[in-house]
């Protein structure tokens, strides 16, 4: 698969590595890769993995059995036979308890996978998403018959919709209520999906190298491919997947060495600066005065984010008119900082080359580096914000740091959207986001800007439509569980009354749409 980055980085040097048939993939059946393991406690349980096809919309079976156990010979109790995990595709292969010696799984799950591509417009064109309808049935042994029949406990069933892209997976724990045989506590059902392609396809990725010196010579996997354009940049395309080496060797000094992995149809960043050692132990931000509302601002030290105090202190969260529910109620919440500016792509493409993750797909706008990012998970958001030195903000503090004290519909005031004020109601297929800051009459009342339109934000929280009925005052922070977080804010694709500052919705944590971004929070330094 050849990719085209054309705003990825400024007039970058495009080398290709290997030529990528467009048409690899055969579109109407889809491959499906399930995975078990388990957590003991003796470690790790080896995991198993099968790997089924389906045409879309049709269900692909598969099990996996842990553990086999039978009767003592003495007829007292049941011992166990082996720990080991076994999987197959179609109905269970275990033997029947055809007699008082035939060994029973101690616990057996029964997994349906039905796939539908997903091609929404919110998903970008050359990285298709594949939606998975999962049904796991889980049987565990609780002990045999007089007559040596196992016996199980009642079926567990669970049903989960999900969306998985290239190089995406999405992880469902079966908790186990006895593990008094095996010590196993929990079951993990790993699922990865795509196209299904021909026997011996190769599949491939691209890697972009920047912030190296200009002319810097580029090898991988040893191999000297050319060298960096004039501002250190360049993009090697039709790289085949997996685990490849990359080498920038400058005029001067060593070659500096780094090993990425390869992802199909996405974008891993390499920069020959030095990788970050983790997140620090304590967050460091720099004073920077104070912005045009009089409110002091910090400067991130890590990725060099302004950051705006927001004030200790009550305000009035949620908004009648624009809810439709009697939703609004007293909130305090204490002091802390919030990014002035959402993630742009160019601070994640930082964040990807420092952790070596892949860049999420390219929305058809292209990437540009003063765009907020795009189709990002929540949890890349929250990774993003441990590797600056923050984390995402609560529900509550995203709509304070929005809306201030004084009951205003939007971060600007209670006048109605317009285009001076944010970004909102494009048209898919010509105009998506826009270059954030450049909207200062649509500043809340701290001076943070593009809280109302541009992109729709991730928040800590998990959702829950009936969650006011029982926050509490101080300081909420959402639901213990759930299936979704919240996002805040509206986006680009929004109706103008989305924009307000006290909407709600929410996305799985496993959703990419192009209008998800996010901005970081973190408690004040000491």
């Amino acid at each position: 698969m050849k990719l085209s980055v054309v705003a990825f980085l400024v007039a970058p040097l495009t080398l290709m590595v290997a030529p990528a048939a467009a048409s690899d993939a055969d579109s109407s059946r889809i491959e499906i890769r399930v995975e078990t393991s388990a957590n003991s406690e003796a470690g790790l349980v080896e995991p198993c993995e099968v790997a089924v096809q389906a045409a879309s919309r049709s269900p692909a079976a598969s099990w996996a059995a842990f553990g086999e156990v039978r009767p003592k010979k003495n007829g007292e109790g049941f011992g166990l036979v082996d720990a080991t995990n076994r999987c197959g595709t179609g109905p269970p292969s275990v033997p029947p308890p055809s007699s008082a010696t035939a060994p029973a799984p101690l616990l057996l799950i029964e997994i349906s996978a039905t796939p539908m591509w997903n091609p929404a417009p919110m998903d970008p064109g050359p990285v298709p998403v594949v939606e998975i309808i999962l049904g796991l049935t889980s049987r565990q042994l609780t002990g045999f018959s007089p007559d040596g029949k196992p016996l199980y406990r009642d079926p567990v069933k669970e049903h989960r919709i999900f969306r998985v892209g290239a190089g995406e997976e999405f992880v469902v724990p079966v908790m186990v209520s006895d593990a008094s045989i095996t010590g196993v506590h929990e079951v993990l059902v790993r699922i990865r999906a795509g196209q299904a392609g021909p026997p011996g396809a190769t599949e491939y990725g691209a890697i972009a190298v920047m912030a190296a010196g200009p002319g810097s010579e580029i090898l991988l996997d040893g191999g000297v491919l050319g060298r960096a354009g004039a501002d250190g940049s360049a993009l090697l395309e039709g790289v085949r997947v997996g685990e490849r080496e990359v080498r920038v060797r400058g005029p001067l000094g060593p070659a500096v060495m780094r090993i990425v992995t390869v992802v199909e149809g996405r974008t891993v960043v390499v920069s020959p600066e030095t990788p970050d050692a983790g997140t620090p132990a304590q967050p460091a931000f720099r004073p920077a005065g104070k912005n045009a509302q009089g409110v002091p601002e910090f400067r991130r030290v890590r990725d060099g984010a302004p950051m705006v105090r927001i004030p200790e202190g009550e305000f009035m969260m949620g908004n009648i008119d624009t809810e439709g529910k009697p939703l609004p109620h007293l909130v305090s919440v204490s002091a802390f900082l919030m990014d002035k500016l959402p993630v742009t792509w160019g601070r994640f493409k930082r964040f990807a080359a420092a952790t070596g993750r892949p860049l999420p797909p390219e929305p058809y706008w292209g990437i540009h580096d003063d765009h907020p990012v795009a189709f990002v998970r929540w949890d890349e958001g929250r990774a993003y914000c441990e590797w600056a030195g923050g984390r995402l903000p609560t529900e509550a503090e995203r709509e304070k740091a929005a809306r201030g004290t004084d009951g205003r519909k939007f971060p600007w005031g209670n006048e109605e959207p317009s285009p001076e004020r944010g970004v909102f109601r494009r048209n898919w297929g010509y105009e998506g986001s826009d270059v954030v800051g450049i909207r200062p009459a649509g500043a809340s009342p701290y001076g943070l800007l593009d809280t109302g339109g541009n992109m729709w934000e991730w928040c800590q929280d998990w959702h829950d439509p009936e969650y006011y009925k029982s926050s509490p005052r101080q300081d909420p922070t959402g639901p213990r569980t759930g299936r979704a977080r919240v996002v805040r804010g509206g986006s680009w694709d929004s109706r103008p009354t989305v924009l307000s500052a006290s909407c709600r919705n929410w996305g799985y944590v496993g959703y990419r749409e192009g209008d998800f971004g996010f901005r970081c929070a973190a408690d004040l330094p000491r």
